[in-house]
């Protein structure tokens, strides 16, 4: 077992625990570039990236309407636009101390301030917004409604390149078999879904960082994001057999730690892991409240890919779990992670790696994400 992978596996099980870890100390002066916000359904968003890299920041402090954000070691060189007032949003600014302060005023009927990191120069402020009445409909998205639609799914084979990912007990590599899904998958929402834009984080055995993958998706305005993956125990062959989902919380339980682990254990190969230093529980627990605007959805699109696909292939149904998969911090749209099949397990092997396996789970996939997409449209309604 490497260092990295004891470490992802600490990070896993702390994360049951609530231990935080302290955030590391900023290196180099950071200019603040960009200060945007995005008004969501049931949330407001605010976006601070700096220049070169946003190393550090302390825990936002909410008095009422007010919250205030600090930066040690960094300028304020952004333009407020007017994304800000659109959202609701007033920002003051001031240095103390060597000390950006950000005093940020939001509007009322915020109920709680969650935050989290989007890639090593950006941190993201989640304001959600109470719940509305019944018969309100504030916070329903009007006007451009195409800001809504489901225009653009992100699908994520894992691993690739370098990073093999798992290896079966006929060696398949859990790499190939993930990109052929998701390859497969592309093709049927083409065909069902002409309306809607497939991104793929990667379509060749390349080898892209975890952080870069959300990245990915946020870039292209993705509206859903798919990670796949399949399944393995540490030894083999092993009886355990099955497809199973994960939405991202803090795990509850020693198995869902340790699938978060050997997923996360990806970073080691990667050329620096600055990027998941501060990943403590603590922050695990915060991008977890950030995402919380879509955690309905995610779980809504986890709970249907587990009916279609133990429904229409010989793969048992595992359930929904939660873990702290890095892959899915930081993505701003509902995300799940599916765990196709177990590599370990001869019969499960044999099924996902053949032609007939994977093109059935790519169908059942697809039924699963066409009564998503029902149900997303009469959210918006």
């Amino acid at each position: 077992m490497t260092d990295v992978f004891r470490i992802v596996t600490a990070l896993a099980l702390i994360a049951c625990t609530g231990f935080t870890i302290p955030m590391q100390q900023a290196a180099n002066p950071c200019r603040i570039t960009s200060v945007r916000a995005e008004a969501m359904p049931d949330s407001i968003v605010l976006r601070i990236t700096g220049s070169p890299r946003l190393e550090q920041y302390q825990r936002p402090e909410r008095t009422g309407r007010s919250v205030v954000l600090r930066i040690p070691n960094a300028t304020h060189a952004a333009t407020l636009d007017s994304t800000l007032t659109a959202a609701g949003l007033a920002i003051r600014h001031e240095i103390i101390r060597d000390i950006l302060v950000y005093r940020i005023t939001i509007p009322a009927r915020i109920k709680d301030v969650a935050w989290r990191r989007e890639g090593p120069s950006t941190v993201a402020l989640s304001f959600i917004k109470e719940a509305s009445p019944p018969g309100d409909d504030r916070n329903r998205p009007s006007g451009n409604r195409k800001k809504w639609e489901l225009d653009v799914i992100v699908l994520d084979a894992g691993h690739g390149g370098v990073d093999g990912g798992a290896e079966g007990t006929n060696g398949a590599l859990e790499k190939n078999v993930t990109l052929a899904i998701a390859k497969k998958l592309r093709t049927l929402i083409r065909e069902a879904m002409p309306d809607t834009r497939i991104v793929m984080t990667r379509d060749d055995d390349t080898f892209v960082e975890l952080f870069r993958r959300t990245e990915i998706a946020n870039e292209a305005g993705g509206k859903l994001f798919i990670s796949i993956h399949c399944n393995s125990m540490p030894t083999k062959p092993h009886p355990a057999h099955g497809c199973e989902t994960y939405i991202l919380r803090p795990g509850r339980n020693a198995d869902a730690a340790r699938v978060a682990a050997r997923e996360n254990a990806s970073i080691q190969f990667e050329r620096s892991q600055q990027h998941y230093k501060g990943m403590s529980a603590d922050q695990l627990i915060m991008a977890t409240m950030a995402q919380r605007s879509f955690v309905q959805l995610s779980e809504t699109l986890a709970a249907k890919i587990q009916r279609e696909v133990s429904r229409r292939t010989p793969l048992q149904n595992r359930g929904v779990s939660q873990a702290g998969f890095y892959v899915l911090v930081g993505a701003s749209m509902p995300n799940i992670l599916f765990e196709t099949a177990f590599l370990s397990n001869k019969s499960d092997a044999a099924y996902i790696t053949s032609e007939k396996g994977q093109e059935q789970v790519a169908a059942s996939m697809l039924e699963a994400i066409k009564a998503y997409a029902r149900n997303y449209r009469e959210l918006l309604k």
